[in-house]
């Protein structure tokens, strides 16, 4: 089998991709990105506030994410996190 066939087709199926669970690690890896060397960032308190459910109507995390997917670029982009832009990349490409 080739490994295009292998890869889950989101447009098919959801089936195989753990969307929710790959949206709580982004999520954590994130907090844990922000809160080191005391960053500071506008956006990041609006987007921290939208997932602690202190501003506007509670989601769970993948629709915050799909919903600001341009500003959290951004702000990974600002911050040199590569890693971080490459888990947002493989959630969008996937999962919204």
């Amino acid at each position: 089998m080739d490994a295009i066939e292998e890869r889950p087709d989101r447009y098919i199926s959801f089936r195989g991709i753990d969307c929710d669970g790959n949206a709580q690690r982004f999520v954590t890896a994130l907090r844990a990105a922000m809160n080191n060397g005391e960053r500071d960032d506008p956006f990041w308190r609006y987007f921290e506030a939208k997932l602690d459910g202190r501003k506007g109507p509670e989601h769970d995390d993948l629709y915050h994410i799909h919903c600001h997917l341009n500003p959290l670029r951004e702000l990974l982009e600002r911050w040199d996190e590569q890693e971080l832009e490459a888990m947002l990349e493989d959630l969008e490409l996937e999962c919204c």
